[in-house]
């Protein structure tokens, strides 16, 4: 049975192809390859331009130094070149590399800053492509590392940005984690360096206490370890709190006295829950001078507080005006 099916299948395909639409559409597809052949051959001969990656390696770094800015770990080459050419690019097995030679470029200081130009490294990955290829650009055209000797400096940080609780949520506090840093760097550079900022952070929308790993902003020719730190941003929600102040009077000669009515006043505001029990009446102060009363028309005094504690908003004084009067306590 299979044999049978077999044989049809072969009868029929050389009933094809000695037909005459078998014999047009194998001249067709014999003329579709020669042009291909043709176009990859022009193609070929054409010149373009290819990127290579090529990995950047600062070998012989003696112990004791530490590199402030390093080399980039890599460098963008664009060779030009026949199409041909450039495909031996893709067969390669090993990529192109570049080593810089720290010894060699070594001036024995204690800080030191070294640039290797775009000649030089032209210059050096030249015999590492294809004869027919030619540089055209390399990025970054220019090379740099700092380095130091055991200069180093304990530094703090300090946040730089913006942060906005939600509605109802106040910041609490903000803090970075660690506090401070040690920095390597030129000395001169280093004894005017005071803190170290973070780089430009904002946060907004916040509910609740965020933590997040910042950066800190980098500084040509320095080193910080680490040069992360951990952000915390604690939020807070608002309560409404009532306590009752006394209205006291001061510098006030001897057998005189203040006498208010209401002899207190209920203040209002708006603290944060960590602090609600920590702000009491205690922390508020109600007074009038002696001179100050003088000097009013009339016995009405508009209560205002002398200072307002860390945390507190939205502060209101009920009753905001007290009728007043000075009263003689003792024969003088």
């Amino acid at each position: 049975m299979d044999r049978n099916r077999l044989n049809n299948f072969l009868e029929a395909a050389k009933t094809f192809l000695l037909s005459r639409r078998s014999r047009e559409a194998l001249v067709f597809a014999f003329f579709v390859l020669i042009s291909a052949g043709f176009w990859l051959i022009q193609t070929l001969n054409e010149t373009y331009d290819l990127d290579l990656t090529v990995p950047l390696k600062l070998e012989n770094v003696p112990q004791g130094t530490v590199l402030t800015t390093e080399l980039p770990d890599q460098i963008l080459v664009t060779v030009r070149d026949k199409g041909s050419s450039l495909l031996k690019y893709y067969a390669r097995r090993a990529p192109i590399t570049m080593t810089v030679d720290f010894a060699a470029r070594d001036r024995g200081s204690d800080f030191g800053h070294v640039t290797i130009s775009h000649t030089e490294v032209q210059k050096v990955l030249q015999p590492k492509i294809e004869s027919s290829s030619r540089i055209v650009a390399i990025r970054p055209d220019t090379l740099e590392y700092y380095y130091t000797r055991g200069v180093e400096k304990r530094v703090p940080v300090v946040f730089r940005g913006h942060i906005q609780p939600d509605a109802l949520y106040y910041l609490a506090g903000v803090r970075c984690d660690p506090d401070s840093i040690t920095v390597w760097g030129e000395q001169h550079f280093l004894d005017s360096l005071t803190v170290v900022p973070t780089a430009v952070t904002n946060l907004s929308g916040l509910s609740e206490t965020t933590v997040r790993e910042v950066q800190l902003a980098p500084i040509r020719g320095v080193k910080f370890e680490p040069d992360v730190v951990q952000l915390t941003a604690e939020i807070d929600v608002y309560t409404q709190k009532r306590v009752q102040v006394p209205i006291v009077g001061t510098n006030f000669p001897g057998g005189y006295a203040l006498r208010t009515f209401p002899a207190s006043a209920t203040i209002t505001f708006r603290v944060g829950a960590k602090d609600y029990k920590r702000i009491t009446a205690d922390n508020f102060v109600l007074t009038a001078t002696y001179e100050e009363l003088l000097s009013l028309p009339d016995s009405m005094l508009t209560l205002h507080l002398r200072s307002v504690p860390d945390g507190v908003s939205q502060v209101q004084i009920k009753p905001a005006v007290v009728q007043f009067l000075i009263e003689q306590t003792e024969d003088e």
